[in-house]
């Protein structure tokens, strides 16, 4: 049997590749492919961040790495496994999370020579780039009640965003500070980040 004909590449994704110009990353269209695509369940692409919708791939095999990301339907999917098939096939498994738009926020320090001390300006945008947020698995925990609450998240990048401890992040008018750093994934970078607020 041709094994070519085992596969039904109905549907079409779009191959995106990240681009950076200036100070912006951006994921931009490299190709259009045709593929089968199946839902499966929950892809668990962060180590501590809760799961999302899974979507599995076939594609002819080509140039695709897990540094790429695919937009079926109109919906954005973070690559997370690549197998190959048959040597003809590359199986490939995806999370579908939206990416938001990010801000590496930075304030200029000059140096009050009146007062002897630096002086720091408000935090401006140095850098944009697309990060898909998630919720971080707590586990289960009871709190006592308290006057302030923080919220933290997971921050999913491509490997290309290079952020640091306490950088400040700012998302939808919201501005969080990296607390820990999950870097050793060859193809993504992970940041927890949190914000706290008066409850």
């Amino acid at each position: 049997m041709d094994r070519a004909l085992t596969y039904d590449l109905d549907q079409q994704i779009s191959i995106l590749e990240l681009q950076k110009a200036d100070t912006v990353y951006r994921w931009a269209d490299s190709k259009t492919v045709w593929c089968k695509a199946e839902q499966t369940g929950k892809n668990l692409f962060s180590t501590v961040g809760i799961g999302a919708k899974s979507v599995k791939f076939t594609v002819w095999k080509q140039s695709i790495t897990l540094y790429n990301a695919f937009r079926w339907h109109g919906r954005f999917c973070f690559l997370t496994d690549l197998t190959e098939i048959d040597r003809m096939y590359y199986e490939i498994m995806a999370a579908m999370v939206e990416p938001r738009t990010c801000e590496l926020m930075q304030a200029d320090k000059t140096m009050d020579q009146s007062l002897h001390r630096p002086v720091y300006s408000e935090p401006q945008p140095v850098l944009t780039f697309p990060a898909c947020l998630i919720e971080k698995y707590m586990g289960f925990t009871r709190l006592a009640p308290q006057s302030q609450a923080t919220e933290s998240y997971v921050l999913v990048t491509a490997k290309a965003i290079s952020l640091s401890l306490a950088d400040l992040i700012r998302i939808d008018g919201t501005t969080y500070n990296v607390q820990i750093i999950h870097g050793l994934d060859e193809f993504k970078n992970e940041y927890e980040i949190a914000v706290t607020k008066e409850a």
